[in-house]
Order: C-alpha cells, then structure tokens, then sequence
C-alpha cells in the first residue's frame, strides 16, 4: 500500500512539473515514455532550482495549447545558460521527430536566456497533425554537446531527422547519453490537443 501511494505521489509531482493535460488529452504510451525522461526539473513556477543549474522551459503559440487539424504551430524555447538543445516531436503512434537541430539549423548552441524560435523565419512549417489528438513536444538541454541527440543530422532530402516509433529504446539512448553530473542537463515538455474541424 505504502508503495502505491508512493508511485502515486511520483506521478503527481510529475504532472504539476510537466503541465496540466486536459482528461481528453492522455498521452498515449508511446509518448508517455517520451514525457517520463527526467533528466531534471523543468522550469516550472514553484519548482526549486538550485544555483547554477541549468534549466529550460518552452511554450507554444496558443496559451491553451489548443489547435485544429492541419495548423500552424509555433514554440519557443530557453535555457538559463549557454547549453546545446534537442526538441523532439511525438504523435500518439509514437512516430518521433527531431525538430532542432535541423537542416537549417544545424548548430544545436544555444545562449543563455535568449528564446530560439520554431519555425525559424522562413524556415519549413510545423503543423498541428492531420487527425485529433495530442501530439508531444520534448525539450532537452545539456552543458555538455557530447550527446548524439544534439548531432543527429536528417536524411539528405529532409528538413528533420527521424527516429522512427520506438519510443523506448530513444528514450533509453537519450537518458543513457545525458547521464552525468547533477545540474549539467534538463528536460521539459509541453502536451497540445489537437482538434478536428
């Protein structure tokens, strides 16, 4: 009993650190595995930091993370130190896409406290998917540019590297590559519901 209240602490916290999923807008468990990486806290209000940790946090164009089918979408994202950054896109049938770097923006660097906008002006559109549901949107950071996340280049004819739907075995290869000293990466994740017309 006392380990049931425990795990359902855990996934509480976990929760109010990632943002408030409306009850119609559960990940699946493919994107699940995805949300679950914890490298380190979030900035989230009332979450604690401690001096010098790196922290990021993200936001989308629409306050309520709403969309329709087929819309644009814009994020924004920054880190509180100079720190190489992924963000990772996955819909509800886990297919996962790597959105930053990109082909047109290959340097994965980013200074601190200085938002990095996507799409780049000019750069290819991100648009909501083409049927309701939620789609997931990761943000990883890390002091440290050793990991293959931040070097992953897309196929010669792509705008973004692709991984394919196996959501376990990246989010394995991701937690595995940022390991390392407390502070030196950060995760954080932003959930939009995407409606029908």
């Amino acid at each position: 009993m006392r380990a049931a209240r425990v795990l359902l602490a855990f996934w509480a916290a976990a929760g109010a650190a990632c943002g408030v999923i409306g009850a119609s807008e559960a990940l699946t468990d493919a994107q699940q595995v995805i949300a679950d990486i914890k490298i380190a806290p979030a900035d989230v209000k009332g979450a604690e930091q401690r001096p010098g940790e790196l922290t990021i946090s993200a936001a989308a164009d629409h306050a309520d993370r709403a969309y329709r089918v087929g819309e644009p979408i814009a994020l924004s994202v920054q880190v509180n130190q100079a720190a190489y950054v992924a963000v990772l896109r996955v819909m509800p049938n886990g297919a996962t896409t790597l959105l930053f770097p990109n082909r047109r923006q290959p340097s994965a660097e980013v200074p601190a406290d200085v938002p990095l906008r996507l799409p780049e002006p000019g750069g290819p559109a991100i648009t909501a998917a083409d049927k309701p549901g939620a789609e997931l949107f990761e943000f990883i950071a890390s002091t440290r540019g050793n990991s293959w996340l931040f070097h992953r280049k897309p196929e010669p004819s792509a705008d973004f590297a692709e991984f394919g739907t196996t959501t376990r075995e990246v989010a394995r290869d991701i937690f595995r590559s940022l390991r390392g000293a407390p502070g030196s990466s950060a995760a954080a994740h932003l959930v939009l519901r995407v409606a029908g017309d």
